[in-house]
Formats: structure tokens, sequence, C-alpha cells
């Protein structure tokens, strides 16, 4: 089971991005997606940055994978897609608008393509993608199904980190300050793990994200290792925290090699998630809820469902 490094979803200041793949040079992750997947403004690293930062991880020894865009609304993003799949590494597709700028390269079919099925998965397959990475909302049973179905393609689950839910052509962060898209003056970059939003009764449910919605609650699937191993899934992709990245990454590794107890390691890394950890999804339940240990291992050998 390998680690790997999703892109960063939120907006960091530039040297701090800088700073963050130096650190993460140093660290046991196997792949690091690199790349802007929210929003063209906040690509503020530039072509040639980019091409050094790949430089440098690959230097390292780090598979590097360019991420791009979920959802494009204007030729500016899609001229700044297609300048991002020539970069010499391979590229994340989350928009099947850039196939066409992805031929002859290795290419990895990321969390924002609609792959609920094996047949589906059997298509991407088809057109030579190397890697598919599991959108959050699939269960056990969805893809148990497509692992066993196409064996052939790697497979990633996202196992910690906000959930990516969903984008708009809006932009939630520029409405909720009383601004216009256009004139954002890319504000989400005050906002390093995203803006909370709360239900009525004042409980986390997500966290606003410029023109994407990820989960308050960050998902955990630690306790899930052995059964990835067993469903043939190869990589375990760490969301980038604002703070904590190389923390995490540590104690996902040190359960992978065995010198962390798993029930160890998820009091670990429950101090990193302060609105909770989920796994629902996994199991069938409501994304933002935790199945434990023994409902979910029921639920895994087919007893029962599981219980909250």
């Amino acid at each position: 089971m390998k680690l790997s490094l999703g892109p960063i979803p939120f907006l960091w200041e530039k040297n701090k991005i800088i700073s963050f793949y130096k650190e993460i040079a140093g660290t046991p992750v196997s792949a690091v997606y690199i790349g802007e997947v929210v929003c063209s403004k906040r690509a503020i690293l530039g072509i040639d940055t980019l091409r050094t930062i790949a430089g440098m991880l690959a230097d390292a020894g780090k598979e590097v994978v360019v991420s791009t865009f979920g959802l494009m609304t204007n030729n500016e993003e899609l001229e700044l897609a297609e300048a991002l799949c020539k970069l010499p590494v391979p590229v994340e597709i989350n928009n099947m608008g850039i196939l066409n700028f992805c031929e002859g390269k290795e290419t990895v079919a990321g969390p924002h393509l609609a792959i609920y099925n094996a047949p589906t998965a059997g298509f991407y397959s088809s057109i030579g993608v190397k890697r598919i990475v599991f959108m959050p909302e699939l269960s056990m049973d969805a893809i148990k199904s497509i692992s066993s179905d196409v064996p052939e393609v790697e497979k990633e689950i996202i196992a910690f980190g906000n959930l990516p839910l969903a984008f708009s052509w809006r932009c939630y962060t520029a409405r909720a300050l009383g601004m216009s898209k256009s004139n954002c003056a890319i504000s989400c970059i005050k906002y390093p793990e995203g803006m909370p939003l709360e239900t009525m009764d004042r409980k986390p449910v997500y966290n606003i994200n410029g023109t994407q919605i990820v989960s308050a609650q960050k998902v955990c699937m630690i306790g899930e290792i052995e059964l990835f191993k067993d469903m043939g899934l190869s990589f375990l992709r760490i969301i980038p925290h604002a703070t904590a990245t190389s923390e995490i990454i540590d104690i996902f590794n040190r359960v992978i090699e065995g010198s962390l107890t798993k029930s160890k390691a998820l009091e670990d890394l429950r101090r990193f998630a302060p609105e909770g950890i989920s796994n629902g999804w996994f199991y069938g339940q409501p994304g933002w809820q935790y199945v434990g240990k023994e409902s979910a291992a029921a639920y895994a050998s087919g007893i029962s469902q599981p219980h909250i």
C-alpha cells in the first residue's frame, strides 16, 4: 500500500505552497499531485514554478502528477488546462473537456469524474488511464465491484481530509463576503481550510472553498487499510492540511509499516479534525457519520448494516 498526496484544495500564499512542497519531498509519500483544481484565479504558482516543483519532487523520488480543473467556465481556464497538460508529467483528469489535450500522456482519472460503476471504470481503462481515484460517495460494494471487474487499472481512495463534494459556476466565498466573482480579490486566501458553514442548530456541515464545497468533517479511513489491500487498492490519498500534513502522512506510514496501531493512529488523527471524522459513505451511511470498528467489521463481513 502506497501513500499519495492530493492537490492542495485551498488557496495558500505562494511562498507557503513552495515551502510546503519542499517539506513534502522529505516525507514517505510515493505520489504527489500538484496544480489547481478549483479556480483559475488561484493558479498563482504559474507554469514555470510548477515545473520547478515537479522537478524537485521527482528528484526526491516522487511520482509527480499535475491535477486539472474540475469545472471549466471560460477560455482562460481552458487555455491554462492545456498548458498544464504540456508539463512533462502525467495528468489527473477531473473534467472530460481536457481529454484532447492528453493524447500520448499518462493519465489518472480524478475523483471529480463520475465513475460510479464498473462499466464506467472500464471505459476509462479502454482509453488508457493508468489509475482511478474513487469519488468520495462510493460505497464498499461499489468499490469492490469496480476493483474486481477492472483489475488492470490502479486504484486510489481518499483516506484523510476534507472531502471534495461539488463545484458551482458561482463563487460561494465571494458571495458570502458581498463581492462579485469577477472582483473577488481571491479573498478565499483568508481561509486556508475553507470558510466553515454551519446548520441552523450550529453543527458544522460544509466548508466553503471558493467555487467548491468540501465536507466539514474529515474522512478518516485508517481503520480500513487491510480491507483496501484485500480489495486491490494501491494508493491512500491524503488531502493537504494547512498545518499538519507531514504529521498526518507520518501516522499513516507508521500504520502501514506496522510500528503504530490503528487505534492509536485514530486517536492521533482526531486531533487534526476538530469538526469530527467520517467514513459513512463507504459503509452505505450518511457521509458525515463515522462507523466504528465493530459495526464496520460486521458490515464488511456481510453480517449486518452498520449501527452508528
